[in-house]
Parts: structure tokens; C-alpha cells; sequence
């Protein structure tokens, strides 16, 4: 019986392994190639065939009594791949004769498209077959380069897709950066695919494939490409770093196998043609194929041509060869390029890969000047202290419980240290006299940032949670975010940097794309269409927006009329749509940086960029790895303050503490009150001043709640909140416990923090859960929310509260969570926005001057808020050489406009004429002599911007002699000044008034002294100014106007009308001209300067004029 056993079994054993053979023929053939450059390595695990085939043969011990009588065994393998439409079978047919051991491979192809079925096997009297029928293997796998930017067409999405649709089970990417490396590892093992990271390393004249193993693998790898990032590669660094990874050599550098061997335990020689599998063969066993994969299809190609040229610089027009043929995906027949005899070395590599990430503690970093404690300890030595500073004789008994409370569970989480190391570079900035913001995000609930003086919000005073930035019961990384003035960023970062290490503190990487106006314009240049043109088009397209260029073809007529006018343009809408999306190159994340207490490169790959390091993976990828990002953000505002603070210090000798501006000056909150808020953090558009106007903010708390109310979703409750503030309706709860909660809102929820407060009181929730109910709610989670509603309404009724009042309370809540603000963040700007109106009340001449510095380069912005400062009889003085500056200067007789915001006057030029300025210029001669740089247009454009009027000469004057003048600067640089005569100038009458408003709106781009509408109005009585709109609502009112801007449109009928900007001293307003008013003024251009009769009505948030009358004065 033992011995039928074991015949039965060895016949198992053979026919197991003639199926091996031939998965390996057949599924390695056709299912894997090796691809390296943009490479993946694609291979498919044949265990589950394998297993299927034992298991059939365990199950029917008929079958196996039959193979074991037979002389002739034979197994046929038909399997199935999709190409293009259409399925090819391959039939592979084995038979094992006994006496002759012959055996034959045939091939047959057919058109059917058969589905995938289960193992079906079927047993044949005369020659036992079995049938494995049906399987779909992987055809080849795919090779991917999304990440080589602008190298290769092919994405991670598609390839993962390609990859299931065809039952693949293995992957590998091998770029000469990481930066797709999580992406892709993520992606895969979601798919269900095994991912194998590589990683192209250039040493020694040579290109080498690493394949990571396994975790240690990857640490070599992610060496390698920071070492990379930053230099070459040497063969020192090899021999520092191969450990577990897998070297390939390409064919072309197959002299240097023999080189590389001695470094790697697993080593193999590339070839992608029979012609270099026979060469490769014959100096190693250890070879397998290697193909360069670039596209998915073969006609793809033209399009890599494209997306080189714009990665290049290229255009049409250049005589440039790329070699980019035959680096298609999908090849019908990898025959073409293999015989089948080392196609199994793919399965050996990846069958040595299986890369798992451990699971990672926070990689905080450890703050060292402890003076001899553990980190907790000081931390709470340093917020006992700070509280008791802060507060002094107000400290009472609910702050320090709040704050033992907030310091447990910073330790019950291991945060300690997180929160010293935040500490030390806010104290460092505050040293160092750089204004720190007094707060933002959640960390203002936060009593020990407060103590730490990491914040200057008092968490009790505005019933901020701690439970919202930091829960015991939802456990992820804390969030301190900072703002600081965006000229001294870089200048904490750089201490942290230089505290920590600069591999310790990095910025973290972003990747710019081929959007669709980016794609249009990059491929408008490469085929040399006119600019013109492709601003026609790009114009139809908003600056953001997450449409496609398709689905502004099929939605926007003009846009598909325009495409279609010209052939070029159809090409060019073509390519950008194959190429938008694309990633296009490299940035920095505009505030996060990332810290670690050992080199972040021992974690995750880095690169460079202008000289610091940045984080090799995307944001989303860094926490899971262990790693803390921190928002360092430039704050322009906060470096406005600290400028006005700064001015009036100099200018005034009063000192300012930013920190102790008071929040309850009822002369600031009317700014509020009346929407004076132009230039306000937060408070300056058009729609949040029409919602102040209603609100009429009275306390420091409606200005927080108009940045909350002032958004999207919780707008709909703006006109309740008002009237309810105003006593115009109903303040109602549905039930008195709800009452101190929502008091302060009058009854409408706002906040997160009060859904937190709701459920805490309501239905007994401790906070940490409350929060973890909130988020629940914002995201939508219904499977959570379920079980929460449930609770929630026990809880409830536990408390004594009805069922019916528990769901609809419930029902509230889950209402406003999806938009629910959070109330931290909003105290925080809030106070910024104050202050800021604070010294806008109190010192407006620092405040416009220090504005306008801000927004120099900006017409629009400079032109409102001159006009502002105009109305407040603050006089912006035309630029002098001897007064003005690189920014606007405050005098006692005004502020002078600065030299840089002169057309043609860069940062350069101006610094030169203040630092030689000193004891002041005599004249223009004195000037030139003494200043270096100035060329004809720069002189030019001094001498029209009225820089030299204070010297008496006319502008016409300077300009008439200037051959002259530009004689005596070169005599003067080439020789002393002082044996150079200055020439005798021919005075001229100065240019008309209309020629020097003409020059200012050239060279300033706003009219400075006197617009030109000024002098028409003053033949006029009963004239309105832009202003003073608003007070005009409804009325028929006149106006003298220049115009800006014209736009004619089509109506639905067919009739013509007419948009247009018409500005005068103080704003710009659009006016409305329907068909049968245009049809008596048709004849309207820019630089018209017109009489209008109309209405004054409003049209979204702003007013506009329906013109009923016209007349043109110029």
C-alpha cells in the first residue's frame, strides 16, 4: 500500500513540476519583463496556479490512479491575454512519453474572448491531458517614470490599474529619485500587488538598478538617493551602502560587471535583445531581461518627444533627436526580444523582495537644555512659571487644574518634548525682537502653550479646548502651527536648522504640473505658436480650477470655437490634453517643515533645493513614517506690523508692545462697525465689509465670529445671526441646557468646539470623545456615525432627556459639522486683525505708508488704498531723490512714493541712489556724479516721475538736454567730478497738465497727483463721487468718469450691450449699458472721460451703475 502511496505521490511531484516548467515558460515569457530607466520590474507570482493544481490533484484519487498507470502524461496550459481589443490564446502543449521522453511546445492563437473560469481540469483515456484552462496571466508588466519629471508618460494610477485589470501581482519602480516611491508602495498594497522599490544610481561612468530587499534594503536606497540629491555617486558610497538590495548592470556597461559583483551578493547583467542575451550568457549565468519602458503604446512616442522638449528648453523649430522608439509598454510578443532560458531570474528577484515598514514611534526631536531634568519635568517647571508671570495675582484654581490636566495627558502621550522644542524658537524669535503671531489652529486651546508664551491666547478666557488640538482618545501628532513676519522666516528656521542639524530640519517637497493653462502654454511655446494666441485661449481658463481641458471644450463654446479656427491650435489642444496633469517639476511647501531627532535621511529619502533639504516624500506620506511636520508661515501681514510698529517708534518715539494692544477700544471696533477695514487682516473684501456694514460689531467677539460666519457653509446663517444680535428675531434653543453654550452666538452653532461642548454636556461625552464625534461628523463618516447616534441618543436619555430631543439635537449638530469653524483658529486671527485695526485708528500715516509698501508691483491694490489714505487727507507725495526711498516714507508733510515703484527703477538701483544720498544731492548733476547705474531709461524715467522737480528745473528741461546730461555722467565716472563742467541747459515750459497725469499713469501705473477726471468735475454741480456709491442705493445719481475697461457681449436675443470700469479720484466701479441705451452711445473706448446719468444698484456684493444717460467731455 506504502509503495502505490508513493508511486501516486512521485507522479504528483512530476506533473507539479511539469507545470512549474511551463508556468515558467508561459507565464514568465509572457507575463514579466524586466524594465529599468523609467523601469519596473514586472513579474507574476505563478503560488496560486501552483497551489489550485495540488489541491485538484489531492481532491480525485481516481485521476491520480489513472496518471500513475499512463506511459504518457500531458498537461496543456491555455491562457488568455487581452491586447488592444482583442484576446490571443496560447496553447502550450506538453507530453511526457516514458520511453522517449520527447516533449513539444505548440503555439496557437485564436480570436476568442473567453472569461475568466475556475481550474477546470479533464482527463483523456488515450493521452492523459490536463486541462488548466482559462487563466489570464499578466501579458508583460508595465514601467513607470512618473517621478522622473517630464522623462516618461507613464503614471502610477494607470500602471496599478494595467497591473489588476491583468491579474499582475508584482511591481517595481526604479527611477533616479524616490519621489513616487510611498505613492507607489501605498497604491500597490492596496491593489493587492507586491511593490519593489528601486532606485537608478549613476557611479563611476556607469548606471546600476538597486532593488531593496527588504526594510534595510530600502535604508540603503534612500542613502543613496540623498547622496545622489546632493553629488555623484562614488564607488566609496557602494561600498558603504549595498546591503540588501539587489544590483542589475545594463548591457551597455557589461564591462564593468566584474566591478560591481564584489559589492552585491545578488548581481545581474541587463539585456533587452537576444543579441545581448547571447553576449550576457556567455560572461554570466546571472543574467535576465531588461527592457526600457517609456509609454504604454507604441504610438505614444511623439508625445514623449513633446514633454522632452518642454523639459529641455526645445522647440519645433531646433534640430533635436530624441531616441525614444520602442520603449512601449505593451510589446505583443517579448519573443521578439528573448528566448525563454533566463526569464525565470525574474521570479528569483522578486520572489528576494518582500518590503515591509515597520511600525514607527514618533521621531520627535530631543530638546537637550533640560538644565539636568527629563524633558516633563522641565516642561512643567517652565509652565508653572509662565502661567504664574502671565497671570500673577489672577491666577486661580481653574487654570492650574486646566493646566496640570493639559501637562498629564502631554506626558500620558510623549509630547513633552515636542512642546519644549516648539518653545525654544518662539523664545529665540521673540529675542531676537521678530513679532510672532499670537497663535493659530487649534494649539490657542492650548493653556501650556500659553504658559510657554508659545502662544499670547488665553485658552479659559475665550473658552478654547484643549481637547481640540490634543485628545487622549484620538491619538495623533500635535499641531503647532506659527506665523511669523515672511522676512524673518527663513531666519528661525535657519537657529532650528542650526540647532538640530541641517539633516535633522528639512523642508518638505511639492511637485508643480502640467495644469491646463501650464500644459497650454508650455506646449504653445515648443510649437512656436504666437503668445497672443495662446492668451486668448488660456484666458478662458481660471487661475484655479479642477476642470480639464476637455471639459472646457465640450462646456465653453468659445473656448471649442477657438480650438477649432486653426489647425495649430487643434494640435496644441491635443498634446496639452495628453500631457495636463503631468508632474512638471519640483517646489518647497510654502510653510512645512519637517523635524527629527536623528538624520532625516535615515528615515526617508531627502533632496535639495536652494541649499537646504527637503523631505524626498510628499506631506501626505511623512506622518505614518514616524515624522512631525510644522507650519513655519510667512505671514505678510505680521512683517506690515512689525514695520508700522517699527516706523512709529523711530518716527513718533512711542513704543508699541504688539502683545499688550488692548481688545476692547471701542474707537477700533467702529472701524468694524462703519467696514473701514480696507487693508485689514481677513476684513477687506468686498463681501465680508457689505456683512460688516449689516453686523455692526460691537465686541471682540463678533469680529471672531464674522471670520467664522464669513464662509461658504455657515453663510447661510448670517442674516439670522445679524438679526438675532439686533433683537430683529427670536433667540431659541432646543433645550435650556444649550443655553450657555450657544449664549454667545445667539443661539446659532458656529464652532466645532461648541458640537464638542453639546455632546459633553448634553450626553455626557468627555471631551476627547466629543472630538472624535465632531470629526466623525465633518467627514461624513457614516458607518461611525451610526454607532454614534445611538450612543448619543442613550447617553441623552440617560441624562433625563427625551428621545425625540436627543435625535433632534443630534440632527443639529450633524447639520453644522461638516462647516463648523474652529473657534481657536478664528480668536487668533482675530486678534491679528485687531491690532492691525488698532494702529490703522491711531496712526493711519504708518499704517497707509507700510500698506502700500506691501503691495508695491500691484496697481490695483496701491490705487485703493491711496485713494483711501486720500479721503483720510493723508497726501501721497510725488517721488523725490532726496526724500523718497525703496518703500514709502512718512513726513510730516505727507508720504513720499518710493523710488522702486518707478517703471524701470529695480531694488538695485534704488539702493545705490539711498546709500550715496548722504547729506543729499544738490542737483542733477551732483546725482549723477555721484551715483553709478544710470542709463538713459533709467535717467528717462527719474526725470518724468518729477524725481528732480525739487531742483526747479522743468521736466521738459531735463529731457530736451539730455544728450547733454548724459555727456557730463560719463565724462563724470571717467574722470573727477570736479574738472568736469556741467553744461549750460536750455530751459523749456514744462509739459501740459494732461501730458504729466498722462506720465504718472505710465511710469506709477496709478494717477498720482490729480486724476484726469478732476478737472471736468469741477464744471459740474451735484456730481457723485465712487466713493459715496453706497449712500446712493436704488437712486439716480450723476457721475464723471474715466474709462478703464470695455466689454461688449451677445445677449440671448441677439442685441449688443456693454460693460465697462469707470473710475474717477477715489475708486472704480463697473457700469451697465443694456441694448437700447447702447444703441445711442455706441461709440465708447478707453480713455473716454464721460458725464453718466444712472441707478445705483448691486449685483452680487458690490454696486454697479445702470447707465441711462452719457455724455463724453474730452
Amino acid at each position: 500500500m506504502d509503495q502505490e502511496q508513493n508511486k501516486k505521490q512521485n507522479r504528483k511531484v512530476t506533473l507539479f513540476a511539469c507545470l512549474l516548467s511551463f508556468l515558467s515558460i508561459g507565464l514568465l515569457v509572457f507575463g514579466f519583463t524586466l524594465v529599468s530607466s523609467d523601469k519596473v520590474v514586472m513579474l507574476q507570482s505563478i503560488s496560486n496556479l501552483s497551489s489550485r493544481f495540488n489541491q485538484a490533484l489531492d481532491s480525485d484519487s481516481l485521476l491520480l490512479d489513472k496518471i500513475s498507470s499512463s506511459n504518457n502524461v500531458g498537461i496543456r496550459l491555455n491562457m488568455n491575454t487581452n491586447y488592444q481589443d482583442s484576446t490571443s490564446t496560447f496553447l502550450l502543449d506538453y507530453l511526457e512519453n516514458k520511453e522517449d521522453k520527447k516533449s513539444r511546445l505548440d503555439f496557437t492563437v485564436s480570436k476568442e474572448n473567453e472569461k475568466i473560469l475556475d481550474l477546470d481540469m479533464s482527463l483523456y483515456q488515450k493521452n492523459l491531458y490536463f486541462f488548466i484552462e482559462n487563466i489570464t496571466p499578466s501579458y508583460y508588466y508595465t514601467a513607470f517614470n512618473y517621478y522622473s519629471l517630464l522623462s516618461s508618460l507613464i503614471s502610477i494610477d494607470k500602471l496599478i490599474e494595467y497591473a489588476s485589470k491583468n491579474h499582475i501581482s508584482s511591481l517595481a519602480i526604479t527611477d533616479s529619485n524616490m519621489f513616487g516611491a510611498m505613492e507607489f508602495y501605498k497604491k500597490c498594497k492596496k491593489n493587492q500587488i507586491k511593490p519593489i522599490l528601486g532606485l537608478e544610481v549613476e557611479v563611476e561612468d556607469s548606471v546600476l538598478l538597486l532593488y531593496a530587499k527588504n526594510y534595510n534594503g530600502y535604508l540603503t536606497l534612500i542613502k543613496l538617493s540623498t547622496i545622489q540629491a546632493t553629488r555623484k555617486v562614488t564607488i566609496s558610497d557602494i561600498l558603504h551602502y549595498h546591503n540588501e538590495v539587489i544590483g542589475i548592470l545594463p548591457f551597455s556597461y557589461k564591462e564593468k560587471f566584474s566591478l560591481f559583483s564584489e559589492y552585491f551578493k545578488d548581481f545581474y547583467l541587463g539585456y533587452q535583445d537576444k543579441e545581448e542575451e547571447k553576449v550576457a550568457s556567455s560572461l554570466t549565468e546571472k543574467i535576465v531581461f531588461l527592457r526600457k519602458n517609456l509609454y504604454f503604446l507604441e504610438s505614444d512616442n511623439e508625445y514623449l518627444r513633446y514633454l522632452y522638449m518642454i523639459r529641455d528648453g526645445k522647440t519645433i523649430s531646433d534640430d533635436t533627436h530624441y531616441d525614444i522608439k520602442n520603449y512601449h509598454l505593451m510589446i505583443n510578443d517579448v519573443y521578439e526580444y528573448t528566448t525563454n532560458e533566463h526569464l525565470h531570474n525574474t521570479t528569483i528577484i522578486a520572489d528576494m523582495c518582500d518590503l515591509e515598514f515597520p511600525k514607527t514611534n514618533v521621531l520627535l526631536p530631543i530638546y537637550q537644555d533640560t538644565n539636568g531634568l527629563d524633558s516633563h519635568s522641565y516642561l512643567k517647571e517652565l509652565a508653572s512659571y509662565g502661567l504664574k508671570r502671565r497671570l500673577g495675582s489672577n491666577l486661580t484654581k481653574n487654570y492650574i487644574d486646566r493646566l496640570y490636566y493639559e501637562l498629564n495627558i502631554i506626558e500620558k502621550m510623549g509630547f513633552s518634548n515636542y512642546f519644549l522644542v516648539v518653545y525654544d524658537f518662539i523664545r529665540y524669535a521673540k529675542k531676537n525682537k521678530i513679532l510672532v503671531g499670537p497663535g493659530r489652529g487649534s494649539g490657542a486651546g492650548s493653556l501650556v502653550c500659553f504658559s510657554l508664551g508659545i502662544t499670547d491666547i488665553d485658552p479659559l478666557k475665550y473658552d478654547l479646548l484643549f481637547e481640540r488640538f490634543l485628545n487622549p482618545e484620538r491619538v495623533t501628532m500635535p499641531d503647532i502651527d506659527t506665523d511669523f513676519p515672511d522676512i524673518y522666516r527663513d531666519k528661525v528656521i535657519d537657529y532650528v536648522v542650526s540647532k538640530y542639524g541641517e539633516k535633522r530640519v528639512c523642508g518638505i517637497v511639492t511637485f508643480g504640473t502640467l495644469a491646463s493653462k501650464q500644459a497650454l502654454r508650455d506646449v504653445g511655446r515648443i510649437l512656436n505658436i504666437p503668445s497672443y494666441q495662446i492668451d486668448m485661449i488660456t484666458k478662458r481658463i481660471p487661475t484655479v480650477t479642477k476642470l480639464k481641458l476637455i471639459d472646457f471644450y465640450q462646456q465653453d463654446n468659445e473656448f471649442k470655437k477657438m480650438i477649432n479656427s486653426d489647425s495649430r491650435l487643434k494640435k496644441l489642444y491635443q498634446i496639452s490634453s495628453f500631457l495636463e496633469g503631468f508632474p512638471r517639476h519640483t517646489s518647497i511647501h510654502a510653510a512645512g517643515i519637517v523635524m527629527c531627532q536623528k538624520d532625516l535621511d535615515e528615515v526617508i529619502p531627502l533632496t535639495v533645493s536652494d541649499g537646504m533639504y527637503l523631505t524626498g516624500f510628499p506631506m501626505e506620506y511623512l506622518e505614518e513614517l514616524g515624522l512631525l511636520k510644522m507650519d513655519f508661515l510667512g505671514l505678510k501681514t505680521l512683517t506690515t506690523i512689525m514695520n508700522i510698529i517699527a516706523d512709529i517708534e523711530k518716527s513718533e518715539h512711542i513704543t508699541i508692545d504688539f502683545n499688550k494692544i488692548p481688545l476692547d477700544d471701542t474707537k477700533v471696533l467702529s472701524l468694524f462697525a462703519t467696514a473701514n477695514t480696507t487693508g485689514i487682516f481677513q476684513f477687506e473684501s468686498v463681501g465680508m465689509k457689505n456683512f460688516l456694514r449689516k453686523l455692526k460689531p460691537s465686541t471682540f467677539e463678533d469680529i471672531f465670529a464674522a471670520i467664522a460666519l464669513f464662509r461658504p457653509g455657515p453663510a447661510q446663517n448670517i442674516d439670522s445671526y445679524i438679526k438675532r444680535k439686533h433683537h430683529e428675531e427670536e433667540i431659541t434653543y432646543l433645550d435650556p441646557s444649550l443655553e450657555p453654550i450657544l449664549k454667545s452666538t445667539y443661539g446659532i452653532i458656529i464652532y466645532q468646539e461648541q458640537i464638542m461642548q453639546i455632546a459633553n454636556k448634553f450626553a455626557s461625552y468627555t471631551l476627547g470623545e466629543a472630538d472624535i464625534l465632531r470629526r466623525a461628523m465633518s467627514k461624513k463618516k457614516m458607518e461611525v456615525l451610526k454607532g454614534e447616534e445611538e450612543h448619543f441618543i442613550s447617553n441623552s436619555m440617560k441624562n433625563g432627556h427625551s428621545k425625540e430631543i436627543s435625535k433632534q439635537i443630534f440632527d443639529l449638530i450633524l447639520s453644522f459639522a461638516n462647516y463648523g469653524f474652529n473657534r481657536s483658529h478664528s480668536v487668533a486671527y482675530s486678534v491679528i486683525a485687531y491690532k492691525m485695526a488698532y494702529l490703522k485708528y491711531y496712526f493711519p500715516k504708518y499704517f497707509y505708508s507700510n500698506l502700500l509698501s506691501s503691495v508695491i508691483g500691484s496697481d490695483s491694490k496701491t490705487n485703493d488704498y491711496m485713494m483711501e489714505a486720500k479721503l483720510l487727507n493723508i497726501s501721497i507725495l510725488k517721488p523725490s531723490i532726496n526724500h523718497s526711498s525703496c518703500s514709502y516714507v512718512v513726513k510730516e508733510e505727507g508720504i513720499y512714493y518710493p523710488l522702486s515703484g518707478i517703471r524701470n527703477i529695480g531694488s538695485t538701483i534704488c539702493n545705490e541712489i539711498v546709500d550715496k544720498r548722504e547729506n543729499g544731492y544738490t542737483d542733477i548733476f551732483d546725482f549723477l556724479a555721484r551715483v553709478n547705474g544710470i542709463n538713459r531709461k533709467v535717467l528717462e524715467s527719474l526725470i518724468q516721475a518729477g524725481c528732480f522737480d525739487e531742483f526747479g528745473i522743468t521736466r521738459k528741461t531735463y529731457i530736451e538736454n539730455l544728450e547733454s546730461i548724459i555727456n557730463y555722467s560719463d565724462l563724470a565716472h571717467d574722470l573727477n567730478p570736479e574738472f568736469v563742467l556741467k553744461p549750460e541747459l536750455i530751459k523749456e515750459e514744462e509739459y501740459s497738465n494732461t501730458e504729466l497725469i498722462a506720465m504718472e499713469k505710465e511710469l506709477f501705473g496709478v494717477y498720482l497727483s490729480n486724476h484726469p477726471v478732476t478737472f471736468y468735475k469741477a464744471k459740474f454741480n451735484q456730481i457723485v463721487s465712487l466713493n459715496q456709491v453706497g449712500d446712493y442705493f436704488d437712486k439716480i445719481v450723476n457721475f464723471v468718469v474715466l474709462v478703464e475697461k470695455v466689454k461688449k457681449i451677445i445677449t440671448k436675443r441677439g442685441e449688443e450691450m456693454m460693460f465697462f470700469d469707470g473710475s474717477d479720484e477715489y475708486g472704480m466701479i463697473d457700469f451697465t449699458l443694456f441694448p437700447k441705451v447702447l444703441m445711442k452711445y455706441s461709440d465708447i473706448k478707453i480713455g473716454d472721460i464721460l458725464k453718466i446719468t444712472g441707478r445705483v444698484e448691486r449685483r452680487y456684493d458690490s454696486f454697479q451703475i445702470v447707465v441711462s444717460k452719457l455724455e463724453k467731455l474730452n
